[in-house]
């Protein structure tokens, strides 16, 4: 049996980010790299793109050998010398695992092509600049501070005090806390993104830090929405129904769209990529606060299982009308499940993922099946009860609930998780809400 390839980083690789100052002298510097490094990845892409074209499978050591010693063409060496070797070698294994992907994609698209939205494309060449992936043979880590190899020619970044230990160059695996260190372009500016392995860092070791042992029958049901981000249901007594507001976001997404109108009734395009990266980093500063406060909520009510809902294609396909189809989409559900997951496993939760077709429809006090959609067999399905006003559902005997729990509620009975609480000694129970 083939073992399984293990990837680079693992569960407890994290990412900390700072942005590159306008006019200094790394930002300055950034943009001599970044357009080296699309110089390297365009001519790697073309290489293996006439590999691929002409019969031949792309080999990214053997277009390595091929830039390096200038074999295609004498300006090869000068270009690919403009880097330290590893840093050149790294842009260039990017692009042959772009071309494996792509050429993985395709076979498996052949076989099914219903798994995808559209045919797998071959990878693009870069327009603009491409960013630079700096290995730890091209740095070193000393009084806090990452200094990077001179033929990089940037100035050192400053690191959390205290976080880091010093680090030499190419260390040995078990003292290897920083793994890479990416130089990205963010179409308004760039910034340095560390990527380094969370259980190794001071600050972890130093607090000793690790998985406790939670109730994997207590659960928290999850329905996400917009001007209620996130409803939160469970099976703990001691917990009521929790409205997150969403209202901030929406109102971020409000600001970014009508910012963007203006800039571009004056047509200043290149203003735009800075308005969108300050929105994205505003919304992220959201999702890790609101993800964070689900996680203190496990740990807190020793719940050991979180269900969320989620459809597939439930962006694409959705239709709640042009307004509110404009605003779900651009809210970013699925990277708020992505950094939920890893927080809640670090943790030791299971995040289940469920289906949640009709759990909006069903009445969860009358004990409705929920049903899953089939769109190649269309049914008519018929409920106990039915929503009642803006944000509301009554059951079959006029008790009026949260449309939010409600459907929460079902996501968890869909999930075979039965026993969430919304009725509590024959009162409904008043959810609590939140704005972070």
């Amino acid at each position: 049996m083939a073992r399984k390839k293990k990837s680079k980083f693992d569960n407890s690789s994290r990412v900390l980010m700072a942005n590159v100052k306008n006019g200094s002298t790394n930002h300055k510097t950034a943009k001599r790299l970044t357009q080296i490094s699309r110089r390297i990845s365009n001519r790697a892409n073309y290489i293996m793109r006439k590999d691929l074209f002409t019969g031949r499978k792309p080999d990214q050591s053997k277009v390595d050998k091929l830039l390096k010693k200038g074999r295609l063409s004498e300006s090869d060496i000068e270009l690919y010398n403009r880097l330290p070797a590893a840093v050149a070698q790294r842009v260039i294994q990017i692009v042959g695992d772009n071309w494996k992907s792509f050429a993985a994609a395709k076979a498996d698209w052949k076989k099914d092509p219903t798994k995808y939205l559209a045919m797998p494309k071959p990878p693009k060449y870069v327009k603009h600049s491409k960013a630079v992936y700096i290995p730890c043979s091209s740095f070193f880590i000393k009084d806090d501070a990452i200094h990077f190899a001179k033929k990089l020619g940037l100035e050192p970044v400053r690191l959390e005090k205290g976080k880091f230990e010093d680090q030499l160059y190419n260390p040995k695996a078990a003292t290897k806390v920083v793994n890479e260190v990416r130089l990205v372009p963010t179409g308004s500016g760039f910034r340095f993104e560390i990527i380094y392995d969370k259980h190794k860092t001071l600050e972890f070791v130093s607090s000793n830090t690790h998985s406790v042992l939670l109730d994997k029958g207590s659960f928290l049901s999850i329905d996400l929405g917009v001007t209620r981000f996130a409803s939160l249901v469970s099976n703990k007594a001691d917990l009521s129904p929790i409205l997150i507001n969403g209202g901030d976001m929406k109102r971020i997404n409000q600001w970014y769209n009508k910012r963007c109108a203006q800039l571009r009734s004056l047509k200043k395009y290149g203003h735009i990529k800075a308005v969108a990266e300050k929105r994205n980093r505003k919304i992220k500063d959201k999702l890790h606060k609101i993800s964070k406060f689900i996680v203190n909520l496990c740990l807190t009510h020793d719940i050991g299982t979180v269900i969320v809902g989620k459809n597939k294609l439930w962006k694409q396909d959705i239709n709640i009308g042009k307004r509110n189809n404009q605003t779900f989409t651009n809210l970013p559900h699925a990277l708020f499940i992505s950094m939920l997951k890893y927080k809640l496993r670090e943790v030791g939760v299971n995040l289940v993922e469920q289906e949640e077709s009709y759990s909006s429809k069903a009445s969860f006090l009358d004990n409705d099946s929920v049903p899953t959609y089939d769109e190649k067999k269309i049914v008519k399905h018929v409920f106990s009860g039915k929503r009642y006003r803006r944000g509301l559902y009554r059951s079959r005997d006029k008790t009026v609930i949260h449309a939010d729990l409600n459907g929460a509620a079902n996501i968890a009975r869909k999930a075979g998780h039965e026993g969430a609480i919304l009725v509590s000694g024959g009162v409904v129970t008043t959810p609590i809400l939140v704005g972070l």
